[in-house]
């Protein structure tokens, strides 16, 4: 017996979807890099990148693209102006043709595109808060192009300028007019470092591909190679076909000796440094997707913290990817994932050491305390101590501003010490006096801290083990911490 059904139309309301889009996700550098995925995919040889702070803030894109004409720009105005299923040119970095509007919606409320193509001048414009009031999908088109700023950029040959304009996602974050100049700066400049990494491809001379230009306010963005594949001391392994449209290559970085100086060595170990970004490199037709992760295929540890995988995929494999429509994030496919995962611990091997337990303590441990006894005038008190391998470590990996919130957090802490108490206890009833226990994954971090910093102050790994062997922290559950720093004792 068939069952009768009726469609009705049931159309989203604009200004309650507008708004939703707006989170999708994306953050500042992220949604810049996806209109430069735009400028790339119209081939683009210099992209131009304006960021002002003053007197509002307002952020420009321009390249010198194949640029659109009247209907192409009008079209690519609309929600899912590409379809995700279609076999792409092996440049296009798009897919759903949502990023333009997505990735500006998520920072700006005003998005302009003012397009030229064969002499021909095309501008329209999305206002978020002209579809609230009416409540419809209407952009607006602009007949005189002077009215738009930055339009001096696009006067000589094809290309494409995008504007955003009432970028409220800073404004909101802001406490007031001062430090929103101050929080936009920042965003700009971590900005610059993020499109140096994930374009490093476009922006160094590779063989086979033209090399692009970007600059930012008029300075020339160097590529970051988190691969340092220049330097003499990185051990280079060969390409390994892993299936169609899929390679992998192993880098080994070189020891923090062979830098010539800190600098140099902290740039190469990005972010966060070595023992956080670690691991697989993902790129999806030349550009960077993402990095620092080992899918869950290995544990992070200090002694593979100079280990980085390249994986190379082409344009056509997003939905075996799960490539999401920000392209930050990614999942390896079940028929790759076997495959990498001898990979990996084929590159890994180099790293693993064999340590061969030494009889005698090879430092004392007082050298390496959480705690430092300040004498001061007679008076004696307990301070964090800051040199500590693993809480050296964390301050490295923080701004300015955070590192500041925790030192007066340490202070907090330091002038809470329970003295009092401590002596009290310890002089009635020593025996309840004990530390905390330190779970499993906690340890296995802790080890991880400790080896990554000392490891960058130039130590040997012999010498550094030897140390924390010595540490009461680490001797009780030494099996422990070499599995956790993934070494086999002999």
């Amino acid at each position: 017996m068939e069952t009768n059904v009726t469609s009705k139309r049931l159309d989203p309301v604009p200004s309650m979807l507008i708004e939703s889009m707006r989170d999708i996700g994306y953050s500042f550098e992220t949604a810049l890099a996806d209109l430069i995925d735009n400028s790339l995919a119209a081939d683009a040889t210099e992209i131009r990148i304006e960021a002002r702070a003053t007197p509002e803030p307002i952020v420009a894109i321009c390249d010198n693209g194949h640029g659109l004409t009247h209907d192409e720009l009008f079209s690519s105005m609309r929600m899912g102006s590409a379809d995700p299923r279609k076999l792409r040119n092996e440049n296009d970095l798009g897919r759903y043709g949502l990023g333009l509007k997505t990735a500006s919606f998520s920072q700006c409320r005003k998005m302009t595109v003012l397009s030229r193509k064969s002499g021909s001048y095309s501008a329209f414009a999305w206002d978020l808060d002209l579809v609230v009031k009416t409540n419809e999908w209407n952009v607006f088109e602009i007949a005189d192009r002077k009215e738009i700023p930055f339009n001096e950029l696009l006067q000589d040959g094809d290309g494409t300028l995008v504007l955003w304009e009432n970028i409220d996602r800073i404004r909101d974050s802001a406490k007031d007019k001062h430090s929103l100049e101050s929080v936009f700066n920042r965003q700009v400049s971590e900005t610059e470092e993020h499109i140096a990494l994930v374009f490093h491809r476009f922006l160094a001379t590779e063989r086979g591909y033209k090399k692009v230009t970007m600059t930012l306010n008029g300075v020339p963005i160097e590529p970051l190679d988190p691969f340092n594949s220049r330097h003499e001391a990185t051990i280079i392994h060969p390409v390994e076909p892993v299936s169609e449209g899929v390679a992998v290559q192993s880098f080994t970085l070189p020891h923090s000796s062979k830098y010539s100086s800190k600098e140099e060595y902290e740039k190469y170990g990005l972010v966060g440094g070595y023992q956080k970004n670690q691991g697989i490199y993902l790129y999806r037709a030349r550009r960077l997707i993402i990095y620092g992760t080992w899918f869950n295929l290995a544990k992070k540890t200090a002694l593979t913290q100079l280990c980085r995988v390249k994986i190379d995929i082409d344009n056509n494999h997003d939905e075996d990817w799960k490539i999401d429509v920000k392209k930050v994030s990614a999942q390896l496919p079940e028929e790759v994932r076997a495959t990498v995962r001898n990979l990996i611990n084929t590159f890994n091997s180099p790293s693993k050491k064999v340590y061969r337990r030494r009889g005698a303590r090879q430092t004392s441990a007082s050298l390496y305390p959480v705690w430092n006894a300040v004498k001061d005038n007679g008076s004696i008190a307990y301070r964090i101590n800051r040199e500590h391998p693993n809480i050296a470590g964390a301050l490295l990996e923080l701004d300015a501003e955070d590192a500041k919130h925790l030192e007066v957090l340490f202070r907090l802490i330091e002038s809470g010490f329970p003295t009092e108490s401590l002596y009290y206890e310890l002089s009635n009833n020593p025996e309840s006096v004990t530390n905390p226990p330190i779970e499993e994954s906690d340890l296995a971090e802790i080890a991880n801290s400790f080896f990554g910093m000392m490891k960058s102050q130039g130590n040997e790994d012999e010498k550094i083990l030897n140390i924390m062997r010595s540490l009461d922290i680490f001797e009780g559950r030494w099996g422990s911490v070499l599995e956790a720093l993934g070494i086999e004792e002999q």
